[in-house]
């Protein structure tokens, strides 16, 4: 489409957020923050957009895209392999560990390429990574049972709304209120539980707006989980 001269792609930032979650309950190493922020750090999302999206997709530092009322414009791609080495020998792991990971191969546009990716990056850290993808007809099953310390999902907010984000993927899971229901990582911080539930009745748009970014705030600092990019829209004009 871009190399035919009768027609112009015109792509933007999307809502859909590709992600990986890390599962607390599962690997000891990931309960530590300074682990989880190495993490980050070790994972180059601007290189992933740009080489294996080839520009089909915005680098994600949060859960919110630019436009959300949670959007946070101080929270970016952290990428910096030095520092991801010196948390991890500050955590106590300088020689890294073992962890499993899963993910889907015919999802989100190169899912498996990503998740190989992302493998290859954490491995510059010592962390040892075995990859498992899988259909998607198989792969939700396998997510609900939290198989894996590693775990891909991608989210796009049904109500357009940041604080959609943080009831299903970063609130502390409860089964009884269904809150956190797609929290694989089994993220828990009483703060984002607290504000996320005041934001549902906030009706003044700059105080809600000042708690949304808040709550990205807190799980960017936390490393709650790893984004990895907004997948584009794009449009073909002729």
């Amino acid at each position: 489409v871009k190399k035919n001269s009768k027609t112009e792609l015109i792509t933007w930032p999307g809502g859909r957020i590709i992600t990986v979650q890390m599962n607390q309950n599962r690997l000891a190493p990931l309960r530590s923050k300074k682990v989880r922020q190495a993490i980050a750090y070790a994972t180059n999302n601007v290189g992933i957009s740009q080489k294996i999206m080839k520009g089909t997709a915005t680098a994600a530092g949060q859960f919110s895209p630019k436009g959300y009322f949670g959007f946070n414009e101080n929270l970016v791609p952290r990428y910096d392999i030095k520092k991801a080495k010196a948390l991890m020998a500050e955590a106590g792991y300088a020689n890294g560990f073992e962890a499993t990971m899963i993910a889907p191969n015919n999802r989100y546009v190169n899912d498996e390429k990503i998740a190989e990716a992302f493998a290859s990056m954490l491995a510059k850290i010592g962390i040892k990574v075995g990859l498992k993808t899988m259909p998607k007809a198989q792969y939700w099953d396998e997510f609900d049972r939290q198989p894996a310390d590693f775990q891909m999902i991608g989210w796009h907010s049904d109500t357009e709304d940041s604080g959609n984000f943080y009831e299903f993927l970063a609130m502390c899971p409860n089964k009884e209120t269904g809150y956190g229901q797609y929290n694989s990582g089994n993220y828990c911080n009483p703060s984002v539980d607290v504000l996320t539930m005041a934001c549902q009745s906030e009706t003044d748009f700059d105080k809600r707006s000042a708690m949304l970014r808040q709550i990205e705030q807190i799980i960017y600092d936390d490393a709650g989980f790893v984004p990895f990019h907004f997948e584009n829209h794009s449009y073909v004009v002729a």
